[in-house]
């Protein structure tokens, strides 16, 4: 039981990767702020949390809008007191994976959507836990980019609002990290790849057909994809003692398939 007695917030955790986050968190003995937008199933996860005995809040929240998110934080600390770990999930590419998109068809309305979702919903929240943090000189961040912000070429379908987003989270990772240590805060973040983890992305992979998918897993040293319960221990760890001399990191967790 890692995480007794601390008080995490996982944003984006109505469903896929942000709910298998939150749910590892529980199962370790966590308490579990879910965050999601309004309309989405962040009262069902938290429910499903719940069933397992573990404390869960659900809060519904555009993380686009400072307000909201200083609701969000006033909102954990009035329930619970302390903010010890913050996953910064939130975010996503398009709701097509496998187009390939390019500058001349980003529209403005796009850009602005992937970056504001990606990356702005980061700082916002990470800004908005630092004080809480830096009170109590401990805290625990990761942040969540992807191996779009590794990799520009043709085996990486996203569009470049969502590959410049995704690069811009290791930046702020990093500065982070150097502002927030010496309050005892570390700042990390994960590097995944494509991982099955909703109805759409397994539409996706399964159009691939056989062929198509064994031509993918050629790029992967380990000749397989992620799994979500390998990237939840990823995220664990980082949110743990065992991390505890680890920050300003960007730890690539995509089966070798980018190797920095």
């Amino acid at each position: 039981m890692r995480f007794r007695g601390k008080v995490a917030i996982v944003t984006g955790a109505g469903g896929g990767l942000g709910a298998v986050y939150a749910t590892a968190l529980a199962r370790e003995g966590g308490v579990v702020v879910v965050v999601d937008r309004p309309g989405s199933a962040v009262e069902a996860a938290a429910s499903a949390i719940r069933t397992s005995g573990a404390s869960c809040l659900a809060v519904a929240a555009d993380l686009t809008e400072a307000d909201q998110v200083t609701r969000l934080v006033g909102t954990t600390l009035d329930a619970y007191g302390r903010i010890d770990i913050l996953i910064n999930n939130a975010g996503g590419g398009s709701s097509s994976p496998g187009n390939a998109g390019n500058i001349a068809e980003e529209t403005p309305e796009s850009w602005d959507l992937l970056v504001d979702s990606n990356l702005k919903t980061a700082f916002l929240c990470t800004r908005a836990v630092a004080e809480s943090m830096k009170r109590q000189r401990y805290g625990k961040i990761v942040n969540v980019s992807s191996r779009s912000a590794r990799i520009t070429d043709a085996n990486v379908h996203q569009s470049p609002a969502y590959a410049c987003a995704k690069t811009a989270v290791l930046g702020l990772t990093r500065f982070a990290a150097r502002e927030l240590g010496p309050y005892g805060i570390t700042v990390n973040c994960i590097v995944p790849c494509l991982t099955i983890s909703g109805p759409v992305l397994q539409a996706y992979w399964d159009r691939m057909g056989d062929d198509g998918q064994a031509r993918f897993l050629e790029q992967f040293a380990l000749r397989r994809l992620p799994r979500p319960e390998d990237l939840a221990a990823v995220v664990l760890f980082l949110c743990s003692e065992e991390s505890r001399c680890v920050t300003g990191v960007a730890l690539d967790a995509n089966c070798g398939s980018f190797m920095p």
